[in-house]
């Protein structure tokens, strides 16, 4: 990663408000919170305060198109004195011919360049040339990837990025903006009034002469400029006569374009555009440079990414007649518009975010600065009770290698499994050591953390949780009345120093960081949630068949009396009571095993229970994927291991938690359902199982909107150390 000792020369050729200038800002806003010293150097224009504002130090040199060869050393001159004058380490430029005369001025002083191409539409010579002067080149796009690939040019892909606290839904509204009656469809369009755009924009407002019949409370926004912006304006000036009233605005350039995403139904853009409004929670209807694309939803994501929005590549040409069928359909249910936008945003969010886009630039520069060889793959241990077939466990670790998929450059980073044979004394080979999901706020795994902290490596708890066979004692709100750590100074010494040095630090539960608070820990960790709760189709098919008796699904096992009440065949008893009575009730009973050495019990509890022809004896350890559809057809489940009460909890399934240690407490509490919890030292085992079973059953809709909510939240939490690029 670049330090705070790199000054890093960004150079265009204007500060004019288009996609490649708004790329570059929002790419230093993000590199200044990493502490980079960010320069500029090139042309003027109207973003000059909104680069100044974001912490660049602006040097103006003019770049002309062709300028003469006089004009041209005194360019590369003035490049060359700019970053001598401020010690600059790595230039960045992404235009010609700036990027020529600039890349031509740091060659001469031996610094490195990095080239970023926006599109296709640079002159092919020139963009090569650029390229040979440079030790890496960046594309935005697949397609512009290809495009260059084809022409000889070896590009790292990195797109637009996002950033997501700048760009949201609900931003207020500014004075100048055009007056609107409150109940109008508002369309905008966004982009620079040239070349084939400004045709989109025609064809746009050409459109609406037919579609005010359907939608007379239509309202075209059109921001942007350009060379052929006379003919727009001309095209809405007719278009409004002929209305009789001004349904179409022309509000020209913006440095600051969200109050009109805030103001639209829908945006009809490309490329950065497409990405801001999504941000903003804002359907897009996607046509650019290069053609007509579509409504962005759901199922046409990897479309959309793969043409990047119409600007780059295209479904196919636009038309008058075709823009008028799509504004028609996608206008005609406004709050259908509203969920593709909420749906939008949360793509942009994971694949977009500007933080994920900053981390992979400073590897680019990373890269050159050690010589342009190949950056040293980072090493990633990831610690968990792995390796002993606990599904538990392995679907956390799942959990976690899925998102590492999703945010971590496989070229930079490799996730290391904490399976049998991996040595956690020796924490050498690893630059991060990530404490993963399950009861690992224990000694051992503590100890293996503080180890990390020892050797100055970058530490994350994800996750993890507290456990133990003490006795808690709560008050109505959760609040611990009883103290769980005393004694044990080495453990809070250990406690303290990890959350002092980690860079991440969630836990599962209330119970987790009360303890924790009780260490003195202080206000370094918070609730992240149960990782398990990430594990979740975005869909689990399932076919009710009303012929069939509902189902419950009941999981069992040992923890080999280690237990509340230290009766295991009690608890065992009190599950064949409650089976017996939902049988009774209609219901059949589908048991679920979760570790191997559960088997044994589950086998005597459905011996016991001795009802066959309703009783399924499930002996299989299935994977998570079929666990959570088998549980997603359960109208509850009564669960003994953590985990099968996380998976059911994950499928939107009201569960029964029989707590026999700490962490079930912890984990209903941290979804705010202790109604849902039986310790497993109760007096009459049986009947406050069946009792707290038909008020899961009774209130199954508002448990799982409770459900669905908590899973989302915790998802965020999780999500957010990748996102932030925290490794």
């Amino acid at each position: 990663m670049t330090s705070s000792n790199d000054r890093i020369l960004m150079v265009l050729d204007s500060l004019r408000t288009g996609g490649t200038e708004t790329h570059v800002l929002s790419m230093g806003k993000a590199l200044r919170k990493k502490g980079v010293q960010l320069f500029y150097a090139g042309g003027n224009g109207p973003l000059y305060h909104e680069f100044v504002d974001a912490g660049f130090l602006v040097e103006p040199i003019e770049s002309a198109r062709e300028p003469l060869q006089a004009r041209r050393q005194h360019l590369i001159e003035c490049y060359r004195a700019c970053m001598k004058k401020h010690s600059i380490t790595i230039v960045h430029v992404h235009q010609t011919p700036s990027g020529f005369l600039a890349a031509t001025a740091a060659n001469e002083l031996g610094i490195p360049v990095v080239f970023t191409l926006h599109g296709t539409y640079y002159p092919k010579d020139e963009a090569i040339k650029v390229a040979q002067l440079c030790s890496a080149v960046i594309s935005v796009s697949k397609p512009v990837q290809l495009f260059w690939q084809r022409r000889g040019v070896k590009t790292t892909l990195i797109s637009n990025g996002v950033d997501m606290e700048e760009f949201q839904s609900g931003f207020a509204s500014r004075a100048d903006m055009p007056s609107l009656p409150p109940d109008a469809t508002v369309v905008t369009y966004v982009s620079r009034l040239a070349w084939q755009k400004a045709t989109v924009c025609n064809m746009v407002l050409r459109a609406t002469k037919t579609l005010r019949s359907e939608i007379p409370n239509l309202h075209i926004v059109v921001v942007g400029s350009g060379a052929q912006e006379i003919h727009v304006h001309e095209l809405a000036k007719a278009l409004n006569k002929a209305a009789g009233q001004p349904y179409i605005h022309i509000v020209g350039e913006q440095t600051d374009v969200r109050p009109y995403y805030a103001i639209s139904d829908l945006v009809i853009g490309t490329g950065r555009v497409a990405l801001e409004a999504m941000a903003c929670g804002k359907p897009v209807l996607a046509i650019g440079n290069h053609g007509y694309v579509g409504l962005v939803e759901p199922s046409s994501y990897d479309l959309a990414w793969d043409c990047y929005f119409g600007d780059h590549s295209s479904v196919q040409k636009p038309s008058p007649s075709l823009i008028d069928s799509a504004l028609r359909q996608a206008c005609s249910d406004r709050s259908q518009l509203k969920e593709i936008g909420g749906q939008g945003r949360a793509w942009v969010q994971n694949h977009f975010h500007i933080t994920q886009k900053c981390a992979s630039l400073l590897a680019i520069y990373a890269q050159i600065k050690n010589g342009g060889g190949a950056a040293s793959m980072k090493k990633i241990l990831y610690v968990g009770w792995l390796g002993f077939n606990n599904l538990g466990d392995e679907l956390m670790w799942h959990a976690f290698y899925d998102l590492s998929c999703k945010y971590l450059d496989p070229t930079q980073y490799k996730v290391i499994p904490s399976l049998p044979g991996v040595d956690l004394k020796d924490l050498s080979p690893y630059d991060t050591v990530v404490l993963g999901g399950g009861s690992l706020l224990i000694p051992g795994y503590v100890d293996v953390a503080y180890r990390a902290v020892e050797q100055k490596k970058n530490l994350w708890v994800w996750g993890s949780g507290f456990d133990s066979q003490d006795q808690v004692e709560l008050d109505s709100s959760g609040r611990l009345m009883n103290k769980l750590i005393t004694g044990q100074d080495k453990m809070s010494h250990m406690l303290q120093k990890i959350a002092e040095h980690a860079t991440f630090f969630g836990v599962r539960g209330p119970l987790t960081l009360q303890y924790l608070q009780q260490a003195g820990v202080g206000e370094r960790a918070a609730i992240s949630g149960d990782p398990g709760m990430l594990l979740i189709p975005a869909s689990l098919p399932t076919v009710a068949d009303k012929s069939k008796r509902s189902t419950i699904g009941i999981n069992w096992g040992t923890s080999y009396n280690r237990i509340y009440g230290k009766n295991e065949t009690a608890v065992e008893d009190g599950l064949v009571y409650a089976a017996k009575k939902l049988i009774k009730a209609g219901y059949d009973i589908h048991l679920l095993t979760m570790w191997g050495p559960d088997r044994e019990a589950i086998k005597r509890l459905y011996k016991k229970i001795d009802d066959p022809a309703h009783t399924i004896l499930d002996l299989e350890l299935h994977d998570h994927k079929r666990m959570l559809q088998l549980m997603k057809g359960f109208q509850a489940t009564i669960n003994f291991k953590l985990h099968a009460n996380v998976l059911s909890a994950a499928a939107g399934v009201p569960f029964v938690c029989l707590a026999y240690r700490i962490k079930g407490i912890d984990f209903a509490y941290s979804l705010d359902l202790p109604e849902l919890i039986v310790s497993t030292g109760e007096p009459q085992l049986g009947e406050r199982i069946l009792t707290c079973t038909w008020e899961a059953i009774a209130r199954k809709e508002q448990i799982a909107a409770k459900l669905a909510a908590s899973q989302k939240k915790i998802i965020e939490n999780l999500e957010l150390p990748f996102i932030q690029g925290l490794l």
